[in-house]
C-alpha cells in the first residue's frame, strides 16, 4: 500500500496530465462528429430545396382561335409574283401605281393615303416557323402575315391586282377581304371596316377594298393593316410577293 501511495505522489502529475490530454482528446472527437452529423444534415436538406427549385415548368397556354388561322409555316417563301390586270388599260395603270415614287402625288384612282403601306416596312414581320409573343392573346404563337402601320380611316389598296374570292367577319381578325391574284397566291387583308368589294370583283392596286379598322387579336399593335399570303395551305412572307 506504502509502495502504491508513494507511486502516484511521485507520478501524480503526469498521470494529471495524461487525463487531461485524454479528455480534451476524447472531447475534440466527440465534437468533430457533432459536426461531421449537422454537415451531413445540412447537405441532404441543400439538395431537398434545389431539386425543389430547379424544377420549372412552362405555363401551358392555349389559343382560342380557328386552327385555320394557326397552320404550320414554312420560312422559305416562293418568287415573288407579278400582277396581271386582265386589261391593257388596268396594266397601264398598276405598272404607273408600282413606279411612282412615294413623293409623287397618286393617280385619282389610287389614293395617296394608302400607297404608303407597301413602300413602308412591316412595324411587325412574318415570322415563319418561329414563334413571337402575342401581348393581346397573352401566348406565344407564329405570325403568319406582316402588319403595316396605318392610320385608323385609311383606304386600303391591294398590294396586288386579282379577283376577290370572299368577305369574312372573324372573331379575331376583324372584316377580312381575300383576293387571289394570278399566280393563285391568296391575299388576306384584315380588320378593314366599310368593306368596299364583294366577292367575284376584279380589282387593281387602285381599287379600294375598305377602310384600316381594328384587330381583336392584335389590340395591343399600334394601329395597323394586317396581311397575309397563302400559297395553297403554306403561309409566305408578304414582303416577297408584293
Amino acid at each position: 500500500m506504502n509502495h502504491i501511495k508513494s507511486f502516484f505522489k511521485e507520478k501524480g502529475l503526469y498521470l494529471f496530465c495524461l487525463a487531461l490530454v485524454f479528455s480534451a482528446t476524447a472531447a475534440g472527437i466527440l465534437a468533430l462528429r457533432s459536426v461531421v452529423n449537422n454537415m451531413s444534415e445540412l447537405t441532404e436538406l441543400r439538395k431537398g430545396v434545389l431539386q425543389e427549385d430547379s424544377t420549372w415548368n412552362q405555363p401551358e397556354t392555349t389559343v382560342d382561335k380557328p386552327a385555320t388561322d394557326v397552320p404550320e409555316p414554312t420560312a422559305a417563301p416562293s418568287a415573288a409574283p407579278s400582277a396581271s390586270p386582265s386589261s391593257s388599260g388596268d396594266a397601264s395603270q398598276s405598272a404607273a401605281a408600282s413606279a411612282a415614287p412615294a413623293a409623287t402625288a397618286a393617280p385619282s384612282a389610287q389614293p395617296a393615303a394608302s400607297s404608303a403601306f407597301w413602300q413602308a416596312k412591316p412595324i411587325v414581320e412574318f415570322s415563319g416557323a418561329e414563334l413571337v409573343y402575342n401581348e393581346t392573346m397573352a401566348d406565344w404563337r407564329t405570325h403568319n402575315g406582316a402588319d403595316y402601320a396605318a392610320k385608323t380611316g385609311d383606304e386600303v389598296t391591294p398590294a396586288v391586282g386579282g379577283t376577290v374570292t370572299a368577305v369574312t367577319e372573324d372573331a379575331l381578325w376583324g372584316t377580312v377581304v381575300e383576293i387571289t391574284d394570278d399566280n393563285e397566291v391568296l391575299w388576306r387583308y384584315c380588320g378593314l371596316d366599310d368593306a368596299a368589294v364583294q366577292p367575284g370583283d376584279g380589282v387593281t392596286t387602285g381599287s379600294t377594298l375598305g377602310k384600316v379598322g381594328t384587330i381583336p387579336a392584335e389590340a395591343h399593335t399600334p394601329s395597323h393593316l394586317h396581311v397575309e399570303c397563302l400559297k395553297g395551305d403554306t403561309y409566305q412572307d408578304p414582303e416577297g410577293l408584293k
